[in-house]
């Protein structure tokens, strides 16, 4: 081991100090490095923590004053850089390791910009808008750790989802106290889903369903994060799969308070922390301990068959497969799907309630019949295949009239993400036979009844088709003269097989 100026030895004493008190998850964690990458962890931590104390001590009205403050921070923290030293013994240590670890400046831009941010910022409206916050206050710490850890290159991605995973943590843990802040991370669209209201300061059951939801997206992240363990050294992997752990436990706790997080603050006792550290140390492989941890288990949300999707891309290019299961959750990449109207020869739309039992939309009256093409399924095989299958039906003149549909909606941990061209297609009324797993109720209606009651909002319909009766009324009052659309204006995953169109 390097012999230390003794000033600097100070700062790096003063880190393990400040880590142990605040950051206990990160302290046994890092005590399973070697003494020479453990020092650096708590000073890249000691960092962190002094500038969010600068922003978070001034209470709910930071002022002139506090931003004064943390600029002059940034400002030291900088010039220590570049002089490689400080009278601070703790920025000098800071100093030493941004120097010997060559950690890059603009993860330190990054992340005091979004300390900065909380000087005026009060809400998030959107995960995404909260997600742009955390590349710089969570994302950003790991991949600062990342020259400390020595992994491969395979790990950057899985780093930043380790420290989104922990700040969503904190966040879900701590809404009190940012309320006594005068903040709330917590996405506004959330809450507004799920009528959830956090200062009420009451674990109501709408709360109780918010907090579900946001815990299942944290698993998420923790799974993202566990991808990257691998590409870590030994001591490293176990150092971090430590800290994943035990921050993941946290979220059982909220689980086991009911939801109640302004009660009392949810902890993770230290032995705890301490035999888990133990158990670690002794495993044969931490990977197995992290694979048996409940934040790596998928939930099993029901699906009757799990089939594969067919990933897109923003212009409709396929770009992979994955299982429903896997895809149907807050982040939901782009896939393929397609909407169905089936008219008999009178003008009457077959309009379906979807099976309590389903776990996407369950109970929602909708369009005739909605799924995904299979990989390399043709757009009109997967159609008829689902008609028939779902409701006994027959299709005929099957065409594609609305080629270029996307949207997005959610309902409970579900969340739908789909480019999903609009068909209209004839059917015999006397051919129905609806499957009770996938449709409780099956009823022909008149389409100038069922568009002018969406329209009118007398009729609530499934998100996607309220979004795309107003596109079919547009194309007349007559579903069977519906102009069939240019095949070429198709997304390119869907151009297979003999879809009826004009091209």
């Amino acid at each position: 081991m390097s012999t230390l100026d003794p000033h600097v030895a100070a700062g790096y004493a003063r880190c393990a100090e400040v880590t142990r008190e605040h950051g206990t998850t990160y302290y046994w964690g890092a005590r399973l490095l070697p003494r020479e990458e453990r020092r650096h962890v708590f000073a890249v931590y000691t960092l962190a923590r002094l500038a969010d104390d600068i922003v978070d001590l001034a209470g709910p009205e930071p002022g002139p004053s506090t931003a004064a403050a943390l600029d002059a921070f940034e400002a030291a923290f900088h010039e220590a850089v570049a002089a490689g030293g400080s009278p601070d013994p703790v920025l000098a240590a800071v100093a030493t390791t941004v120097r010997e670890r060559r950690i890059p400046p603009e993860c330190f831009d990054r992340f005091f910009g979004a300390m900065r941010t909380d000087l005026t910022r009060r809400g998030y409206e959107t995960w995404e808008d909260l997600l742009g916050y955390m590349d710089g206050s969570a994302a950003v710490i790991g991949e600062m750790m990342l020259p400390v850890l020595h992994p491969t290159s395979e790990a950057r991605e899985p780093a930043r989802a380790l420290g989104l995973a922990f700040q969503l943590t904190n966040f879900l843990r701590d809404v009190g106290e940012d309320l006594d802040r005068g903040r709330v991370y917590l996405p506004q669209e959330d809450l507004r889903r799920f009528g959830a209201d956090p200062w009420a300061r009451t674990a109501t059951p709408e709360w109780r369903a918010l907090m579900a939801f946001e815990v299942a997206r944290n698993r998420r992240l923790y799974r993202e994060a566990d991808e990257g363990l691998a590409a870590l050294p030994g001591a490293s992997r176990r150092c971090v799969a430590t800290a994943r752990v035990l921050y993941a436990r946290i979220l059982e706790r909220i689980e086991a308070a009911g939801y109640d997080v302004f009660a009392e603050r949810v902890r993770v006792p230290t032995p705890a922390k301490a035999a888990l550290a133990a158990r670690v140390v002794t495993a044969r492989d931490p990977l197995r301990l992290v694979a048996r941890d409940r934040a790596a288990e998928v939930p099993d949300l029901g699906w009757v068959a799990d089939d594969d999707v067919v990933l897109v891309d923003d212009a409709g290019r396929p770009t992979g497969t994955a299982p429903k299961s896997a895809v149907h959750h807050d982040a939901t990449p782009l896939h393929l799907a397609f909407s169905c109207y089936v008219v008999d020869d009178a003008g009457r739309l077959l309009v379906t309630t979807r099976a309590a039992s389903k776990p996407s939309f369950p109970g929602v009256v909708t369009n005739t019949v909605c799924g995904h093409p299979g990989p390399g399924e043709p757009l009109e095989d997967a159609v008829r295949r689902r008609a028939r299958d779902e409701l006994g039906v027959a299709l005929e003149d099957l065409r594609v009239v609305l080629p270029g549909f996307r949207y997005r909606a959610a309902m409970g941990h579900l969340v739908e993400h789909e480019v999903c061209p609009v068909l209209v297609a004839r059917a015999s009324a006397a051919d129905l036979l609806p499957d009770p797993d996938e449709v409780d109720d099956a009823t022909w209606v008149p389409w100038a009844e069922f568009s002018a009651d969406v329209l009118a909002g007398r009729r609530t319909v499934s998100p996607w088709c309220t979004e795309q009766v107003p596109l079919l009324a547009a194309l007349g009052s007559d579903p069977h003269s519906w102009p069939a659309a240019p095949l070429d204006a198709l997304p390119p995953a869907a151009r297979l097989g003999d879809v009826a169109g004009t091209g």
